[in-house]
């Protein structure tokens, strides 16, 4: 078991501005580290609770900052040792953090290289003669010496090292080629940083021989800053997002990997955690993984949960709560970070902002930020939530995570992805595996293997009857529970199903809708059509695959607005929905009664409980599941609920259908008229139909 770390913050006298002692300028004998949790987190180690600190952690949002600095032009305060030790440990003295980051800028290396370069108050940075044209390459001095130019930053470092007093890890940092590279063409911020990109098209030659002055100098640079004292090191790639894919692995992936490689080799068995922040570019993370660094940071827009599994915990992660949350209430923060640590999991996570903390933002925002990120250490109490990994099922997964962390926001949850037989086989059609739980197999037995404790699923994939030992705890609010269909773009001048030409080919798997749909043409023609949404509507739109359409739950499409797809919405008179069509079911182990709790109190849609339990009442005792056609229409209005239920053959030529009402305000109500509706389905034809059916799934 990892130690626990006491969270503490630095006495006030830590802060003040006194001039360094001939001691505290001298990088050896620094007092020995009490706090090195982010290190170890960044390593990948266990860890006794989540690390985190802030971008812009030392800056205008803070009062005692804005006085320390009145007054003060702003690279005065960089290239002032005590000013800028005094900066950076400000906010160590306020809040809980596991880093300090000392107070410096990424352009001090533009102007190590020659340029000058000014911070304009209200305006940012600004260079009075930026690179304009390839000849003023000549102007930079490419072998310049770090120790000389730059000394101020490693005097500061070891400074505050000492004045740190082992209190936590102190990290170094410097921005990346690319991000350095557009300041130094634009001459000053930009939106689009049209001139910057210009170069890597016009003067590409040029552009990699800048990059390649700018990456030269950071590597000594950084490596100045360990030996200093820097026991972390952060590479900001601010404006890596501005960037194509094509121009990012052309010209900053290279410099990137090379900084991680050649700060590791120039300082061996003394080299330190490496974070890099290329913002805006989390589409590149198996690129960035293979690089040298330990850490790859991710800004909010960012999905830890896609992120996560893709790395598969090669890299350690920080991020990525949204900055804007800063401005909420404590609760929205508490909210916001629970529902970030959920995508990270406990290893190999350091919390942080998406981006940087800005002026407006208030002081206690942080310290919401941080106390939330440590209430959810490794001791906290931590739910699994098993999931598959379809996009559908990740939306409902995240629909559930908030719900919770909502509901409960003491307990840490975490995500666990599962590979069902559904996902792990996509040639079969469904009614050929022969059984139900096709989707929700897997998905039990990690949880009755208590690898999980909650699972999310979509209610109509889950078997009528339960695995001993699990229940449904709850069932959240009903979506469209319509079938759709969707058309082929060359199509896309029809407007119904009438419409489409003879002998159409409509994609499913499904037998309840080819039943029904054979009703209403009987020339269609069927052919299955697996995986996730967004990999049948390619099968739709690609003609060689043959479809003219697909047929699909109106739920899936709308939650993943992909509602403009649906060429016509089918009217349940027309089609009849699968059983819990458009609602989202949790299960847990039945004997994990605060879980189920828990779960009830934050999803359960009491009126669409009512509505599904009947219908899967229905279901289980005719002893079918989603491979066989049964259907159902359902509603509930002033208490009183109408059910109606189909059972029919595979080619939809022999039908059972019946309805019921009744006054329901129970579960147990509801599912005796399930019961009851099903007997009725089952007098005539209906027990002749189900036999047939037996036979079909027996045979296949």
């Amino acid at each position: 078991m990892a130690e626990v770390i006491e969270f503490t913050t630095l006495p006030a006298d830590a802060a003040e501005r006194r001039v360094p002692t001939e001691k505290e300028l001298v990088a050896k004998d620094f007092p020995p580290l009490r706090n090195n949790v982010i290190v170890k987190a960044a390593l990948r180690q266990e860890v006794p609770h989540v690390p985190v600190w802030v971008m812009r952690q030392a800056g205008r949002y803070l009062p005692e900052f804005m006085k320390a600095s009145e007054g003060i032009d702003f690279f005065t305060r960089c290239r002032t040792p005590e000013i800028a030790c005094q900066l950076t440990l400000q906010p160590l003295v306020r809040y809980h953090l596991d880093a300090a980051i000392i107070f410096s800028d990424i352009l001090v290396i533009p102007q190590a290289l020659g340029l000058e370069c000014l911070m304009i108050p209200g305006s940012g940075p600004n260079f009075p003669n930026p690179i304009a044209t390839p000849a003023d390459l000549d102007r930079l001095n490419p072998d310049v010496d770090v120790h000389q130019k730059l000394g101020y930053v490693f005097k500061a470092i070891t400074v505050t090292r000492h004045r740190l007093g082992g209190h936590v890890p102190l990290i170094g940092f410097a921005g990346a080629p690319w991000t350095l590279f557009a300041y130094m063409i634009e001459g000053k911020g930009s939106k689009t940083w049209e001139k910057a990109k210009q170069w890597l098209y016009v003067h590409p030659e040029e552009s990699h021989r800048l990059l390649r002055i700018i990456t030269d100098a950071t590597i000594r640079y950084l490596v100045g800053q360990v030996h200093a004292g820097a026991q972390l090191l952060q590479v900001f790639d601010s404006w890596a997002g501005s960037l194509s894919r094509d121009l990012f692995r052309t010209f900053a992936l290279p410099c990137l990997a090379r900084i991680a490689s050649g700060v590791k080799a120039a300082l061996g068995d003394k080299a330190v955690p490496m974070i890099c922040f290329a913002k805006g570019a989390h589409w590149a993370m198996k690129e960035l993984e293979s690089t040298d660094y330990d850490v790859q940071g991710l800004d909010e827009t960012a999905d830890p949960t896609i992120i996560r599994p893709l790395l598969k915990g090669r890299v350690a992660l920080q991020g990525n709560l949204d900055p804007a949350t800063m401005h909420a209430s404590d609760e929205v923060i508490r909210q916001g970070v629970a529902k970030m640590m959920a995508g990270f999991g406990s290893t190999g996570h350091i919390a942080n902002l998406g981006h940087g903390m800005t002026p407006t933002m208030e002081p206690r925002c942080v310290k919401a930020f941080v106390d939330a990120v440590h209430a959810y250490s490794t001791a906290s109490p931590v739910v699994r939530i098993g999931t598959r990994s379809s996009v559908l099922a990740m939306w409902q997964t995240r629909w559930a995570l908030d719900k919770l962390t909502k509901s409960h926001p003491g307990v840490r949850f975490t995500v666990v992805k599962i590979t069902s037989d559904g996902d792990a086989n996509l040639a079969l059609d469904l009614d050929k595996f022969g059984k139900t739980g096709v989707f929700t197999d897997a998905l039990e037995k990690a949880l009755l293997g208590k690898e999980v404790d909650i699972l999310v699923h979509s209610l109509k994939d889950m078997p009528s009857t339960l695995k001993d030992g699990t229940a449904l705890a709850a069932i959240g609010p009903r979506e469209d529970p319509r079938d759709v269909l969707v058309f082929n773009p060359k199509h896309g001048g029809c407007s119904s199903l009438a419409e489409l030409p003879a002998n159409a080919v409509i994609g499913t798997s499904s037998a309840r809708r080819r039943a029904q749909l054979s009703v209403l043409r009987s020339d269609l023609k069927f052919r299955p059509v697996r995986g996730n949404v967004m990999t049948r509507l390619r099968k739709l739109d690609d003609e060689a695959e043959g479809y003219d359409a697909l047929c699909l739950a109106a739920a899936g499409l709308k939650r993943l607005h992909l509602d403009g797809r649906i060429s016509v919405a089918l009217s349940t008179q027309e089609s009849l929905h699968a059983i819990g069509q458009g609602a989202i079911g949790i299960q847990v182990l039945s004997s994990d009664t605060k879980v189920f709790d828990m779960c009830h109190k934050a999803m359960n849609d009491a009126t669409t409980e009512l509505i599904c339990k009947a219908e899967r009442a229905f279901l289980r005792n005719i002893g079918g599941g989603c491979s066989l056609p049964i259907a159902v229409r359902s509603t509930l209005k002033d208490g009183q609920l109408a059910l109606t239920g189909l059972l029919a053959s595979m080619d939809g030529s022999q039908r059972s259908e019946a309805s019921m009402a009744g006054a329901v305000t129970t579960v147990e109500e509801a599912e005796a008229l399930g019961l009851e509706l099903c007997n009725k389905v089952l007098e005539g034809e209906g027990k002749a139909i189900l036999a047939e059916l037996r036979k079909h799934q027996h045979s296949v």
